[in-house]
């Protein structure tokens, strides 16, 4: 792996566990900054998106594993209102470090691998008809439809959260 792509992997693992760890207030720009960063990445590496043979299926197997992932994030996740303050919070645990480790253990593993053992990983792709360049992509779109799910499953429960404690004070 290049140091741009050690960087790049590392910094976008410290903001999604910066942003995803612990008891925070629901905010916007905890919503707006992940996004950021990952279209910035996106910008960069979904330039020159490999096409033809397999690499659209490999694509779309990303975006699902990555809503996957999401999805079991939202699962990790707890929200609750505070009637005092009137904020509402969301709280993930070390679980949640741990599944988005082994996503990022999974990304830095097969680009090691990659370039590691360049003429078999080269020979499996002309086999299986699909670029190696396409890595790089295939990782922002697992990453954007995983940050997608979570966001807007966040969303669906926080209102909701919100929308029972109002209720439950007006009863």
């Amino acid at each position: 792996m290049t140091t741009a792509t050690w960087i790049s992997t590392l910094a976008i693992f410290a903001l999604l566990s910066w942003s995803t760890f612990g008891r925070k207030a629901f905010n916007p720009i905890r919503l707006l900054l992940p996004i950021a960063v990952i279209s910035g990445f996106g910008a960069v590496y979904l330039q020159d998106i490999p096409s033809g043979g397999n690499n659209g299926w490999l694509l779309a197997a990303s975006a699902a594993f990555g809503a996957l992932i999401g999805a079991l994030l939202l699962t990790l996740s707890r929200v609750e209102h505070d009637g005092k303050s009137g904020k509402t919070y969301i709280t993930n645990g070390l679980s949640a470090i741990g599944l988005l480790s082994i996503i990022f253990v999974l990304r830095i593993g097969l680009v090691e691998w990659v370039t590691r053992h360049g003429k078999t990983a080269y020979e499996y792709s002309q086999i299986h008809h699909f670029n190696l360049y396409i890595i790089g992509p295939a990782f922002i779109f697992m990453a954007g439809s995983m940050l997608l799910v979570r966001i807007v499953g966040l969303l669906v429960r926080v209102r909701r959260t919100r929308s029972e404690a109002l209720n439950g004070l007006h009863a």
